[in-house]
C-alpha cells in the first residue's frame, strides 16, 4: 500500500479489521483509539 494519509473512516476501517486484510494488526476500537487522523507517514525512517 502505498498511501501516505488515513482519515478517521480508513482508521476504524483498520480496527475491525477491513484495511489491511485478516491476519493483520488492528487498531483499538473508539474508546481506546487515540488518533482520529494520520496527516503522513514516511517510509524513509527517521
Amino acid at each position: 500500500m502505498n498511501q501516505t494519509s488515513f482519515t478517521r473512516d480508513k482508521l476504524l476501517a483498520c480496527a475491525k479489521g477491513e484495511l489491511f486484510g485478516p491476519g493483520n494488526a488492528l487498531l483499538p476500537l473508539p474508546g481506546m483509539l487515540m488518533f482520529d487522523r494520520i496527516a503522513h507517514i514516511n517510509g524513509d525512517g527517521g
